[in-house]
């Protein structure tokens, strides 16, 4: 066989093997990740599901069922059919790792993930991305995080439910040289945890329309330990109670600030709570409810709307 011969047989068997891909996977309780993972023959797990999967392509679930951990290296969107469940029940690690590409965007909807013990496990992390994105999707017993947010990119959850773990949502806790985070959480609930949402150095969130309530430590917490470093949030038309405290700010270092907005902050044990005024305020736009608990608190300071 000549040298161009050769060269035409592996051009047709490389760009044979790429058309091989899915743009649209399968994946089904009576699959076979021996299968090709398309919708006539679906695979049984999301991970190998992944692998078959083009960058840009989507992975449905057909009917309900349990689909095991996966990770995420590549721009997809994964989901169930509308009336179906896919669980994911982890015991030894994340239920879903995210380390996409600098310009792959990730869609989770409809995900529904249930710890099983084991430790310092977490429900989703976003390691590397341009976007996550999580719609509607239930985040239980989670011994560690429902949501880490550590990565360069932009975190949006909306219709997210966060219960029973450690903390909610995660977003930064970065040192020095350490990329900012950015997420924005909307419609969501964050009950029964130890945190409802955390924001550490090198973390910037915006939290709207949501339940922060009957978290044993802090409905929403802002902390900066490291110096020259920031955390900063806005919250806005949320809702904080029952906690042990419904705002708490700390900075050891750097600056950690919360802007609150048409808040309702309410039967809580301390209302706002600031380790430092300068370093780590708590302003109030004028227009919150901040009534009925143990100790309300006072906002450090005010601030106006452009």
């Amino acid at each position: 066989m000549n040298h161009r011969v050769l060269f035409v047989l592996c051009t047709f068997l490389v760009g044979g093997y790429a058309l091989g891909q899915n743009t649209r996977s399968a994946v089904s309780i009576h699959g076979n990740d021996a299968n090709p993972c398309s919708v006539p023959s679906p695979c049984r797990t999301f991970a190998k599901a992944i692998t078959v999967t083009n960058s840009g392509g989507e992975i449905i679930a057909l009917d309900s069922g349990g689909y095991g951990p996966f990770t995420i290296d590549r721009a997809v969107s994964v989901r169930p059919i509308p009336g179906a469940y896919a669980g994911l029940a982890p015991s030894s690690s994340d239920g879903i790792g995210v380390y996409a590409g600098v310009n792959d965007d990730v869609i989770l909807r409809g995900i529904t993930i249930n710890g099983l013990g084991g430790s310092n496990l977490t429900g989703i992390t976003f390691g590397s991305g341009r976007t996550l994105t999580i719609q509607n999707c239930s985040i239980d017993r989670m011994t560690g995080t429902g949501i880490s947010d550590v990565s360069a990119g932009m975190l949006v959850v909306s219709d997210t439910t966060v219960t029973n773990s450690y903390t909610g949502v995660q977003v930064g806790n970065g040192n020095v040289g350490d990329p900012t985070v950015f997420a924005t959480i909307s419609g969501s609930r964050m009950d029964h945890n130890s945190f409802g949402v955390a924001v550490y150095q090198t973390g910037r969130a915006t939290v709207t329309n949501t339940v922060l309530s009957h978290n044993s430590g802090t409905g929403l917490e802002v902390l900066s330990q490291v110096p020259t470093l920031a955390a900063d949030v806005v919250i806005e038309r949320s809702t904080l109670s029952d906690n042990t405290y419904g705002l708490y700010a700390a900075a050891g270092g750097g600056t950690a600030t919360i802007r609150a907005s048409n808040c309702t902050i309410s039967h809580n044990t301390t209302g706002v709570s600031s380790n430092n005024a300068q370093l780590a305020p708590i302003l109030s736009r004028q227009n919150n409810t901040l009534q009925g608990n143990a100790t309300n608190g006072t906002f450090t300071a005010t601030f106006s709307a452009d």
